[in-house]
């Protein structure tokens, strides 16, 4: 299991069933079936699946991904990620887009 942390609830997406992250590319973290626990200004908030994975190009990145990542446009989605990994080089680093699938609860969890 691997932590994915969150110091922002972009676009609302954490109270989702699934949504989705970007991140800097670590093949070795972000493939399908990988475990995840959510943690949320260092707070756990959930455990889940990596359901997929789709790696780009930040310059690559279009309305679609940025809108439901965020919430904002691929200007403002660019500058958010220049400005969480200000000393890497978009140029030749891949980035994931990772769609996270919570766990389910049980039944008989949600009545108690």
């Amino acid at each position: 299991m691997i932590d994915i942390k969150f110091s922002y609830n972009w676009n609302k997406k954490l109270d989702c069933h699934a949504f989705t992250t970007i991140r800097l590319y670590n093949p070795g973290k972000h493939f399908k079936g990988q475990s995840v626990r959510m943690l949320l200004n260092g707070n756990p908030i959930g455990e889940g699946l990596i359901h997929d994975v789709s790696t780009f190009y930040l310059s690559k990145i279009n309305s679609f991904m940025a809108f439901i990542d965020t919430g904002y446009s691929v200007e403002e989605t660019i500058g958010i990620i220049k400005k969480m990994y200000p000393k890497i080089d978009f140029t030749t680093t891949k980035m994931v887009m990772i769609l996270i699938v919570k766990e389910e609860k049980k039944t008989a969890d949600l009545f108690s």
